[in-house]
């Protein structure tokens, strides 16, 4: 078994582009199914390794968020000015957030007289 390379994704990006492949295709073209269901159950790293454990597994997709585990916000819809809207989301990922921070400073300077 070949060790396992560190590479960056510039160095594999390059190595592409040249054409190279980066796996042992000749010995992995010669492995049966059986063989490489064996070598993933007797892999250390490999910690999905029975049905239950992928029927339990979290994938996490980039930029998709799932459930909180304690929901601290509520969902809302409200109307708000093109420029504020346009100047919170020019801040870049948690714009939304940054509003939440912005109404929670301004209720503390000035708080609300309920009646």
């Amino acid at each position: 078994m070949s060790k396992i390379v560190r590479k960056t994704s510039k160095e594999i990006e390059s190595m592409r582009s040249r054409g190279e492949i980066m796996t042992d295709s000749e010995r992995v073209s010669h492995l049966s199914e059986e063989s490489v269901e064996r070598m993933a159950m007797d892999d250390p790293e490999n910690f999905l390794k029975t049905d239950e454990d992928w029927a339990q597994a979290i994938i996490h997709r980039p930029g998709i968020r799932g459930p909180q585990k304690a929901p601290t916000k509520k969902s809302i819809a409200i109307r708000l000015s093109q420029d504020v809207v346009e100047n919170f989301k020019s801040t870049g990922a948690g714009w939304q957030s940054r509003i939440d921070d912005a109404l929670r400073m301004f209720l503390k300077e000035h708080p609300l007289k309920h009646g």
